[in-house]
């Protein structure tokens, strides 16, 4: 009942619009859009959505000449959301009437704004009211008229920081990444484009959370010490660089019109690929324990990083890894700190056998760096 989901576009082709006017004839039938639909069907649409130049590899979402039947609750909310949306699309502009009142008191000049909505337009649709503030009807006012001066106070505020990201706001931040950008034409390159395409924008955040780099406080997502280790790394390098990006998109139009050749790119790429490895090699994570150190007890001398399942020296020349999953034990971050400084944990009591049965055990770390386990005397 709905096109291709997977598409960033807001926009449909000349061909596809030709189609609209028997959806929005179908929405005839549907009782929730029923009375929109037959309003539409004697206005003139709006095509301010079609534009074949704005099309890339899938128009945006329309509904399809099939109306739903037997949907979920979630299922229907999604399709009259695109439903409506779709109908505001080419519902006739909202009019306002927007007026600005100046006041000068005390030495000060203050504004005064009023809005009157004179025709709904496309926020008919939903018929759901204005938001708070949106519609300020003035008192009659006329050009060099003095009021009386009721009260006056003086507010002293604070501006405060942005909130968290949400997977919402963080998904919109990552399809509008280029605005930081200063240069207009980087900037122009990134706008259609973003980090990532619609279908792996989702799959990127998951990733995120998957490697322990976040994690959801109710709807907020909140970076962990392991993210913001990773962050402070890369933040400053070439590979965090949103500018690449645009950079990139830039140079494969250019090449599409034949302006630049595709052997320079493809050098370009080979000598920046070259340039972000030496730099990654070169750092040292620091995402050890709160308050704990320790050395790596095969190279001593690179400190022990700690990660979700692994344990493993700075130094990637050194090969010194520690697995936390132990005979089905997950080790603590301060056992495997006994371990490598120690040679040997305190007793740890769970370890499950081949034959799924219980133990209790020692952990060593032998001569050769492998883990192996000491049992208690028994009497």
């Amino acid at each position: 009942v709905l096109s291709y989901p997977r598409t960033g576009s807001r926009y449909i082709s000349e061909d596809v619009f030709e189609e609209i006017p028997s959806r929005i004839t179908l929405l005839q039938q549907y009782p929730r859009f029923a009375a929109i639909a037959s309003v539409l069907r004697d206005t003139p649409l709006n095509r301010r959505s079609v534009d074949d130049a704005k099309v890339t590899d899938h128009h945006a979402l329309l509904i399809t000449e099939n109306l739903p039947e037997g949907l979920s609750k979630d299922e229907q909310a999604i399709y009259e959301m695109v439903t409506a949306r779709l109908l505001e699309a080419f519902f006739p502009h909202c009019v306002k009437e927007m007026t600005e009142v100046t006041l000068s008191a005390g030495g000060g000049i203050f504004t005064l704004k009023g809005t009157v909505i004179k025709s709904a337009g496309w926020r008919a649709v939903r018929g759901e009211p204005e938001e708070e503030g949106e519609e300020t009807t003035l008192p009659g006012l006329q050009t060099g008229e003095t009021l009386p001066l009721l009260a006056s106070e003086t507010v002293e505020k604070q501006t405060k920081p942005k909130p968290l990201h949400t997977e919402s706001s963080l998904l919109s931040a990552m399809e509008h990444c280029g605005k930081e950008i200063s240069d207009e034409q980087l900037r122009a390159g990134i706008r259609e484009v973003g980090i990532g395409t619609p279908a792996t924008r989702a799959a990127v955040i998951e990733t995120l959370f998957a490697r322990g780099y976040v994690r959801r406080d109710k709807k907020n997502l909140v970076p962990t010490e392991k993210g913001l280790a990773v962050y402070d790394t890369v933040k400053d390098k070439k590979i965090a660089d949103v500018e690449m990006t645009a950079t990139w998109e830039n140079t494969l139009a250019r090449i599409e019109t034949g302006e630049v050749a595709a052997l320079s790119f493809h050098r370009d790429i080979e000598v920046y690929t070259a340039q972000i490895v030496t730099e990654l090699l070169a750092t040292t994570l620091n995402v050890t324990p709160s308050g704990e150190q320790c050395t790596c007890p095969k190279c001593r001398k690179c400190r022990i990083l700690f990660f979700d399942k692994v344990a493993k020296c700075a130094d990637v020349d050194c090969n010194f890894t520690l697995f936390r999953n132990k005979g089905g034990k997950i080790l603590t971050d301060k056992q495997i700190v006994e371990l490598v400084t120690k040679g040997r944990t305190s007793l740890v009591k769970g370890f499950k056998n081949r034959e799924g049965k219980s133990f209790d055990a020692a952990l060593v770390l032998n001569p050769d760096f492998t883990v192996g386990y000491s049992f208690p005397d028994r009497k």
